[in-house]
This record gives C-alpha cells, sequence and structure tokens, in this order.
C-alpha cells in the first residue's frame, strides 16, 4: 500500500493551512486505491450506526440480521424524529478501531489501512500536511451510504482537543451528481459554501472544528459510497499500532 509519490506535501500544506480544508485527488497509487476498495467491496462486513440523543447505537450484521421489518421501520422513524429538532446520523460501518485492539475481534483486510495509515513515514507526512506536529495516532472506521443514510452539521470538535484534523479517504467507484451524499461545508450564513462529490481516490481533509455534514443520500441512488475517515489524534492510542496482521 503506497501514496502517491508525486504529491507535492508543502504546497499541499500551506494549502490546507490557508484554507483549512483540503481535496487530494488520486491520493494512493492506483494499485493500492484498488486494493483498499476491493477490502470495502467484497471483504467488510457493515454494521448499522446511529445516534440517540448522546447516545450512539452500533448493531452488528448478527444483529441486524434478527431485526424484523416493523423493527428497522421503528428504528428508522426514530432517526427521522429526532432529526427534525436535533443532531441527528445514520450510516453503515465498520469499527476498524475497536475490532483492531480486540483480541477476538477477526483481523479483516481493512485493518492494514489503519496500520499503514499509522505506520511512521505515513503518520509523518500526515503531521506535515496537517502542520501538527502534535499528532500521534490517526483512527479510522469504514463507512458505507446509501439510501436515506445522512450526518447532519456538526463541527468535530470534542471536549479534550484531541480531533486535529478530520479525514476522509474516497473509493466510491460510482456517484452521480444527483445522488446526495456530498461533503458540505457552510458559512456564517448557514449557506453551502462547498459540496465535494464522493470521487474514487480522492481524500478531503479539515482542520477541527469545521461546520460541515453530510447530505441525505436520494432514494433513488443506487451506488455505495465507500470511504474510510476518521480524525489525526493528539492523545494517546489505546494500544501499539503495528505488526499484528
Amino acid at each position: 500500500m503506497k501514496l502517491n509519490p508525486n504529491l507535492d506535501i508543502d504546497a499541499l500544506a500551506r494549502d490546507l493551512a490557508e484554507n483549512r480544508r483540503l481535496q487530494v485527488r488520486d491520493i494512493f497509487e492506483q494499485d493500492s486505491a484498488e486494493q483498499v476498495h476491493g477490502m470495502l467491496a467484497n471483504e467488510t462486513p457493515w454494521w448499522m450506526v446511529y445516534n440517540v440523543g448522546d447516545r450512539v447505537e452500533q448493531l452488528p450484521p448478527e444483529h441486524l440480521a434478527r431485526l424484523g421489518a416493523h423493527q428497522v421501520e421503528q428504528i428508522f422513524s426514530g432517526i427521522v424524529e429526532r432529526a427534525q429538532r436535533n443532531y441527528q446520523f445514520v450510516y453503515a460501518f465498520y469499527p476498524i478501531v475497536g475490532s483492531y485492539f480486540d483480541p477476538a475481534a477477526p483481523k479483516l483486510p481493512i485493518l492494514k489501512v489503519f496500520e499503514f495509515l499509522n505506520s511512521p513515514p505515513v503518520l509523518d507526512w500526515f503531521r506535515t500536511l496537517s502542520g501538527r506536529p502534535d499528532v500521534q495516532w490517526i483512527d479510522a472506521q469504514a463507512t458505507l451510504y446509501q439510501s436515506g443514510h445522512f450526518l447532519k452539521s456538526h463541527s468535530d470538535h470534542d471536549p479534550a482537543n484531541a480531533r486535529a484534523a478530520a479525514y476522509v479517504l474516497n473509493f466510491t467507484k460510482l456517484w452521480e451528481r444527483d445522488w446526495g451524499g456530498y461533503l458540505q461545508f457552510f458559512n456564517e450564513n448557514h449557506d453551502i459554501e462547498l459540496a465535494l462529490r464522493p470521487i474514487f481516490n480522492a481524500m478531503n481533509i479539515f482542520l477541527v472544528p469545521t461546520d460541515h455534514s453530510v447530505g441525505l443520500v436520494s432514494p433513488f441512488a443506487y451506488g455505495d459510497r465507500l470511504a474510510v475517515t476518521g480524525w489525526l489524534r493528539t492523545d494517546a492510542p489505546p494500544g501499539p499500532i503495528g505488526g499484528k496482521l
């Protein structure tokens, strides 16, 4: 797995520092991008994640398989009702960090991305890009947005200030512009200032805090919005990273 060696890291770092957000096309070498896409599309079991107020519900595939149609309808009715007034999200995901540090969890191929992001040369590359030499590790989750999924506007700020920057590594092969699911940034008037379509092998990165959302995926969208996403963090990781796979 390799980053694109032709990227001008100094120019990218200046751009990010000036604008607080940045899209990097062709972030990986092509073979590496195809490899990660295959992991996500063919070798990752998808959980469901949504929030009920401050509580985050994570439903593994075996739990989802036991739900009846009425139970699923109740879950989504609650999501829609809460979204009318409060912060809300729902999408499919795989808990990369939790699985990596859980001895009983299967060591799936997608965990290799986590080790790669936290390898010393790649971690140094992201420190230079973000202008944050205090970044200690990069967390990650795999995400899949399909019809009906969304992430309402928020800033990613956390009380401990451990999140230096947020990133999205996109591995979506097909996404039409009318399908929604764009990463959206807002100005002080709450207008959309920039909306980024999911593009294969492109990374979106922005400094924290930054107001943003993922728009509702249209009911007529039939593609899979695949990504690996997370934060560049200044706190200590849950344990040693590397050599487990």
